[in-house]
């Protein structure tokens, strides 16, 4: 069990530095662009190519992939895996290439909202077909990224999201010398697809060595490769369901007023960290311990149970303190340039609603992978379709009833994390087989809990012993914030982690076999 530990540790380390230069990112953004006509247009044309980008990330596809591809590399993995690629690439070519010839149609449909706005609406189309090629470079990153995780090769996996980033950093910086910015930085996602697949290629090949692709992957002769694709739309649904909810968000968003999209992009950036870093990567790394045990129900049983109750350990702490520093984090990670005062309540409160779902989405990536190892790919499936007509009809009834109301857009983060928690149980009672004990044993543990509601109850106190008034952030400079931050989150953490290990929490973390 120390190795998973230490890769969950690595790939945290990774997805921690991968966030880390996001928020870097998304502080120049707010600095240069702020809520304004460009940053609203830049994201709407970005949500196709960052939904994928969260795909990718996420290890949805190595959920997938992963029953697949276990073992040794063979010749006969060598081909499937060709074969996978070469379909892939051709499928997306073609749909890149209708995306950029009806580029107006997909934003018109994306973003219905701002059709009336002539302006943002060609600036829309304009960045959308610049960034849409990045769509394949980035699910081809995705596939071989799943091989690399199914065998245990997790840091090159890891390392890539990093280009990213230092590629819009770069572009943003550079941005202001051209006539028009917001293309700079469009074209630095372009950019940095292209440098991920070329690193996720070559990881690939000292994997798996040269990949043909003969007459065999062209006419499909691998079943399994059949068998994939007859189940990779459900598959890919329901592991990307959380994704997919954040492009609906999207489409109504852009009916609400001005600045919406933005205030609910930089809260939800805030939410997807502990997500993006802790989730993934437990989910990641978890996923090939709990393929041993797929035929053993008792062991399976036992590891999940583990692995829940680390999730827990992880998430409960963050989304408490998630949300009595709400507003010191906004201020600090956005609060500059172009990004208003107004610009930082605002994205507060889609941040406060968002917070639930910060717990959900992480124990939601791990019940869905034991779901997929247990061979229970549809009814995730159906349970994630049913959870996103929950959510596209509760936002349509926001649309309808309060389009015009300033805070329709913390409606939307409150109906995220309602529809998340509605999922969530869901899945929770699917794994537990309906069964009233099992649920119990699987998910709670009275002395356990209570031993982590102290613990928290300790760090709340750590916490309330520093000064939050918000007034006095709004006055320090960047380094100031930053540093104080670091110091409040930290001792809070040293404090929860010292009482955990008081208290002996470790014992219910520990997998003995």
């Amino acid at each position: 069990m120390k190795k998973f530990f230490s890769n969950s540790l690595i790939v945290s380390f990774f997805l921690l530095l991968s966030k880390i230069l996001g928020f870097v990112r998304d502080i120049l953004l707010a600095s240069f662009f702020g809520t304004g006509i460009a940053m609203q247009a830049f994201l709407i044309a970005f949500r196709i190519p960052e939904f994928m980008r969260k795909v990718a990330s996420s290890g949805a596809i190595t959920q997938i992939l992963n029953p697949y591809i276990k073992g040794r590399v063979s010749n006969q993995q060598k081909q499937f895996v060709a074969t996978i690629l070469f379909f892939v690439s051709i499928s997306l070519l073609f749909i890149i290439l209708l995306g950029i010839a009806f580029s107006n149609l997909w934003v018109s449909i994306f973003a219905t909202g701002i059709m009336d706005d002539y302006q943002i609406f060609k600036l829309c189309s304009t960045l959308f077909i610049i960034m849409i090629p990045y769509v394949l470079f980035i699910f081809l990153v995705a596939l071989i990224s799943a091989i690399l995780n199914s065998h245990k090769r997790y840091v090159i996996a890891s390392i890539i999201p990093l280009i990213l980033n230092i590629s819009m950093i770069m572009g943003v910086l550079i941005a202001p010398k051209f006539n028009t910015p917001i293309y700079v930085v469009a074209y630095s996602v372009l950019i940095a697809g292209i440098f991920q697949l070329i690193v996720a290629m070559i990881s690939l090949y000292k994997l798996v060595g040269k990949i043909d692709i003969s007459k065999s992957v062209i006419f499909m002769r691998d079943l399994r490769v059949i068998v994939f694709f007859r189940k990779f739309p459900a598959a890919f649904v329901g592991a990307s369901i959380l994704s997919i909810n954040s492009l609906v968000e999207t489409f109504f968003a852009s009916f609400l007023i001005s600045g919406s999209l933005a205030w609910l992009y930089y809260a939800d950036r805030v939410n997807q960290f502990v997500y993006g870093v802790f989730g993934t990567a437990i989910a990641t790394v978890v996923i090939p311990y709990l393929i041993q045990y797929r035929n053993d129900y008792s062991n399976f049983r036992y590891v999940f149970s583990r692995v829940f109750n680390f999730a827990i350990y992880i998430t409960v702490p963050a989304l408490v303190g998630l949300v009595i520093l709400s507003k010191p984090i906004v201020v600090t990670l956005f609060n500059y340039g172009k990004f208003s005062e107004q610009d930082v309540n605002f994205t507060q409160m889609a941040l406060m609603g968002y917070a639930v779902s910060l717990f959900c989405f992480v124990v939601i990536r791990i019940i869905t992978s034991a779901l997929y190892i247990s061979s229970q790919t549809n009814i995730v499936f159906r349970i994630s379709v049913f959870c996103l007509l929950v959510n596209i009809v509760l936002d349509a009834l926001v649309i309808y009833f309060l389009s015009d109301d300033t805070y329709a857009f913390f409606i939307l983060a409150i109906i995220t994390s309602l529809v998340a928690l509605l999922n969530l149980m869901m899945q929770m009672i699917i794994l537990a087989k309906f069964n009233f004990t099992i649920f119990i044993n699987l998910f709670f543990s009275k002395s356990y809990f209570l031993k982590i509601f102290i613990s928290i109850g300790v760090m709340i106190l750590v916490l309330f012993s520093f000064d939050l008034n918000i007034d006095v952030w709004f006055q320090m400079t960047l380094l100031e914030r930053f540093l104080r931050l670091f110091l409040i989150i930290s001792l809070s953490a040293m404090s929860y982690i010292v009482i955990t290990l008081l208290l002996g929490v470790k014992k219910y973390l520990i997998i003995k076999h």
